[in-house]
């Protein structure tokens, strides 16, 4: 927490620039009808959130795992877990 403002710069510079070249990405995904109306900014954070919490909890996940790290098997399970719900939850209806 303590370091986000010595990523002021980046935050201000590369990554308002990498975010504002993928929103009209998805906003096309949208206007096609791949994915249902949302914001693409919601997306990308819910995206993060996720990912991050994989980064910043690997403790808490290994102790919720009875004190084991996840396995390969178990990674690869929750990763495609992860990317399945959230891409169904944005998938386009018929």
């Amino acid at each position: 927490m303590r370091g986000a403002p010595l990523a002021q710069d980046f935050l201000e510079t590369k990554l308002v620039r990498w975010l504002a070249d993928r929103e009209p990405v998805i906003r096309g995904w949208i206007e096609s009808g791949q994915l249902r109306a949302l914001e693409p900014r919601t997306l990308i954070y819910m995206i993060w959130a996720t990912t991050q919490h994989y980064a910043d909890f690997a403790h808490q996940i290994k102790t919720l795992n009875g004190g084991a790290d996840l396995s390969s098997p178990a990674f690869e399970a929750s990763k495609r877990e992860i990317v399945e719900t959230i891409l169904r939850g944005v998938e386009a209806g018929p």
